[in-house]
């Protein structure tokens, strides 16, 4: 099995502006903010979490629009930050807001 994916609905915190890699693709950084209930070993638990995320091409030119403390139903997957950076981070693949 090769699983990656990551469901997530969180508020956009903030964004690091819409930037351009080398060959020319748009590219956005954001934080999200995670709040809700889960359950863990059959009892509720309140979570509580941000997660760095990265977003490319003509979804990153759309949500770079996006107004802060907007709430966002979030697909992607996770990757490390860098080849030197192990930290996580949210590729965003596919939003909606809630």
């Amino acid at each position: 099995m090769n699983a990656n994916l990551v469901e997530l609905t969180a508020r956009l915190l903030e964004t690091g502006g819409l930037r351009h890699t080398p060959a020319g693709l748009p590219s956005l950084q954001l934080r999200l903010a995670h709040r809700g209930p889960q359950t863990e070993a059959g009892r509720p638990r309140q979570v509580e979490c941000e997660v760095e995320g990265q977003v490319f091409g003509e979804l990153a030119a759309r949500m770079a629009t996006l107004d802060v403390g907007v709430e966002l139903a979030c697909k992607g997957f996770l990757d490390r930050k860098s080849a030197r950076n192990p930290q996580l981070v949210l590729h965003v693949t596919e939003y909606e807001i809630d």
